[in-house]
């Protein structure tokens, strides 16, 4: 098998992850219309940039997916030293540090909104949280997958932030 084929057959398992995990969906279904509304908003108050209060309200989302995915670990009895542990605390300490950098306003303001967006913040939140559940290897073919399929997410919320700027143009 090519490693375009595996890559393939790997993104069809990413995206029946939910169906064949669906308790993931408690937690994968808030994020996702949260992702999908932020997107639609932006996409109608063009002019709107992302504050510090909401750069900092995303990586507190952050905190809350990984402490899930922490408590889904421990009650699966596979919170140990492992790679999936180690992931999700690479990605609370991200969430920690994100958090402590726009409550100070640490950083420049337009590279943090752009690491704290909910699209980034987001991105990252699902692809973690369909990788812990589902158990998926976390392989280099995963994370090509992984890659691929965000890719794919961000293209559909930005045609579809385009088609609402040109729809509301008619209507002005």
């Amino acid at each position: 098998m090519t490693l375009l084929e595996q890559v393939f057959e790997r993104v069809f398992e990413i995206i029946k992850a939910p169906i064949n995990k669906p308790e993931m969906l408690w937690i994968i279904v808030p994020v996702a219309i949260s992702m999908f509304l932020m997107t639609y908003y932006f996409g109608k108050y063009k002019q709107e940039e992302l504050g510090w209060n909401t750069a900092f309200g995303n990586s507190i989302v952050m905190l809350f997916a990984c402490l899930d995915l922490l408590r889904y670990l421990y009650n699966s009895q596979t919170l140990a030293l492992n790679v999936q542990t180690i992931l999700v605390v690479a990605v609370l300490l991200e969430g920690i540090i994100l958090m402590l950098l726009n409550f100070l306003h640490a950083l420049p303001k337009s590279f943090a909104f752009g690491i704290s967006s909910g699209m980034t913040v987001n991105i990252i939140v699902l692809s973690l949280i369909i990788l812990i559940y589902s158990q998926l290897p976390l392989d280099q073919i995963t994370a090509i997958a992984v890659i691929v399929i965000s890719a794919v997410i961000i293209a559909l919320l930005k045609i579809i932030q385009l088609l609402q700027w040109g729809a509301d143009e008619d209507e002005e």
